[in-house]
């Protein structure tokens, strides 16, 4: 199983993601905290949320949702 940290700001793109990783039974934890995310997401250079780190590696919004996309396919 992967360790999915999923970084949202609850905008529309990460409910549509949010609601894309429950409905493929994909397992995360949701952080909110910006805090938390707004240091990761500067060091990564993530300009736009929602992002991810996924067993240490972090996706953009456009490759979670490939992510997603995939995992669903299995």
């Amino acid at each position: 199983m992967k360790n999915i940290k999923f970084y949202t700001s609850h905008c529309a793109r990460c409910i549509i993601l949010k609601r894309m990783m429950d409905n493929n039974g994909i397992k995360y934890v949701e952080i909110d905290d910006e805090n938390i995310y707004m240091p990761i997401a500067k060091e990564n250079k993530i300009l736009s949320m929602p992002f991810a780190e996924i067993d240490g590696v972090i996706y953009g919004s456009k490759e979670l949702q490939q992510y997603i996309v995939e995992k669903g396919e299995m």
